[in-house]
């Protein structure tokens, strides 16, 4: 039997799939759901040495953006808020 899944919830697995797929494409071997701030952090810096013709500046705001949601008490990425997850994904895709 099928179960429904509110449009949150929906919204977080995708934005999850998009950051587990840079993880394999960009860190092979890690595991993304147990990563902290630090290994994503490095996402972020190999996916912005990939990045030549986007704005300078909405890379800073979206990196801000990403460091102020995040949580340090619950340092592990699955224990991120969806709005957290959510500018991440943004900033990946």
């Amino acid at each position: 039997m099928a179960t429904v899944k509110q449009s949150s919830e929906l919204r977080r697995m995708s934005d999850l799939t998009v950051i587990y797929g840079a993880f394999h494409a960009r860190m092979p071997g890690v595991a993304p759901a147990q990563s902290g701030l630090e290994r994503v952090a490095e996402l972020c810096r190999r996916h912005c040495s990939t990045l030549s013709g986007r704005d300078r500046n909405l890379i800073r705001d979206q990196l801000f953006a990403i460091a102020a949601d995040w949580d340090l008490r619950r340092d592990r990425l699955d224990g991120q808020s969806s709005k957290c997850l959510h500018v991440l994904a943004e900033f990946l895709r």
